[in-house]
């Protein structure tokens, strides 16, 4: 009987200190071993601060409630700038389970700022992260600027605070479905 309660107890142990971190090894892979950009930020966690290439330097994330978001003026449906991190968490995480509940929605979210990069075919994929009240999981919603603009001469340093509004969108790429904010207006601080 010890020994099954012992056995039960390294299992609660264990389960315990994966945490929220539960990214499998197929949410670790890139995006040119078959897997997007929806599972690139949700392994964001771990991996931030990333740099691509030379184009940006390795930046502090501060903590959570350090951290001064910049105003934009943007009237959104869905306004994630209001709600505490636990409401805000659990928001993007349905706008990604849940998309179709969103689609033509305009969404305004507070973050840091990330950028993957598809090896492949060069292409630049920009996403506000949003950690959870206790800073130990995160998720994010990519975007697409309107107007033009270049990377990364028009775009802050990884781990740098934005606030983004755009409209809630999915789209079909690789045989995948994705989600992102379109037509996205973006302010950063310094």
């Amino acid at each position: 009987m010890k020994k099954l309660i012992c056995l039960i107890f390294a299992v609660i142990i264990t389960f315990g200190t994966v945490g929220c971190s539960g990214n499998s090894a197929e949410n670790k892979t890139s995006k040119s071993n078959g897997q997007g950009v929806a599972d690139i930020l949700s392994s964001a966690a771990e991996t931030q601060p990333t740099t691509v290439g030379k184009a940006t330097a390795p930046a502090t994330v501060a903590p959570a409630a350090n951290i001064k978001y910049p105003e934009l003026d943007y009237d959104a449906e869905v306004d994630l700038t209001t709600l505490n991190s636990n409401m805000v968490y659990s928001e993007v995480a349905a706008m990604v389970s849940t998309p179709e509940k969103y689609i033509g929605k305009t969404v305004k979210m507070q973050g840091t700022f990330d950028v993957y990069t598809d090896i492949k075919t060069g292409t630049y994929y920009y996403a506000c992260l949003i950690k959870d009240a206790t800073a130990c999981c995160s998720s994010g919603i990519e975007f697409s600027r309107k107007g033009e603009h270049k990377f990364p001469d028009d775009y802050p340093s990884v781990g740098t605070p934005v606030t983004v509004g755009g409209i809630f969108e999915t789209y079909a790429e690789g045989g995948k479905n994705y989600c992102r904010l379109k037509e996205a207006d973006m302010v950063f601080g310094t």
